[in-house]
């Protein structure tokens, strides 16, 4: 009978540490699954299909030249249409094929289906008349000859000044208008005083 109950006792302990055992093993290759980071597929990594440096790329309409666009870097995603311009300078043409305004930013997202164009960062537009927009990002909308930007806008025009947001207008800033919080400091021609806040 005793070593019966020492054989079973030997089982019992048997089972008990093959049981433990099996725990921290589980419990092992938890952890180093969790300490090894997933990597990226292929599908993840975007890579552009061409670069390019000192980048030039130009709009025409029937023969005439619309606007041209000069970067120091760019990159095209063919799947996506879109070319990811940096550091430009946009010139904008009329239909005598005459500047008529320059715009410059840190990037420029161009959709090659439309020509529709985003700048974005330090955006500066200004025309052979001396009106000066100041944004952190615009839109061209290049089938309606339109800029429109939903950031935060500055227009000078001589020693007049136009703030607000929901900025709509035609790419030489002839006609233009805002929808939010406008703010408007006239100055007569001349003039030393305080300019007039309206």
């Amino acid at each position: 009978m005793r070593p019966q109950f020492a054989g079973l006792r030997e089982g019992v302990i048997r089972c008990i540490v093959l049981h433990i055992l099996a725990v921290f093993a589980v419990a092992a290759i938890a952890g180093c699954q969790s300490r090894t980071a997933p990597k990226p597929s292929g599908a993840d990594l975007r890579f552009p299909d061409q670069e390019a440096r000192d980048f030039t790329l130009t709009e025409t309409s029937e023969g005439k030249k619309n606007w041209t666009l000069w970067a120091s870097y760019a990159a095209m995603y063919n799947d996506r249409n879109l070319v990811d311009a940096r550091s430009i300078r946009i010139e904008f043409f009329d239909s005598k094929g005459m500047r008529y305004s320059t715009l410059v930013a840190n990037q420029g997202l161009v959709d090659q289906r439309t020509n529709n164009l985003e700048a974005v960062g330090k955006v500066r537009l200004v025309t052979e008349t001396g009106v000066r927009m100041e944004t952190d990002s615009l839109r061209w909308i290049n089938n309606a000859q339109k800029i429109v930007s939903d950031a935060f806008v500055r227009v000078t025009r001589k020693q007049d000044v136009v703030t607000g947001y929901g900025f709509e207008s035609d790419a030489n800033l002839d006609h233009f208008h805002l929808k939010r919080e406008v703010r408007a400091e006239v100055r007569d021609e001349g003039e030393s005083g305080e300019p007039i806040s309206r």
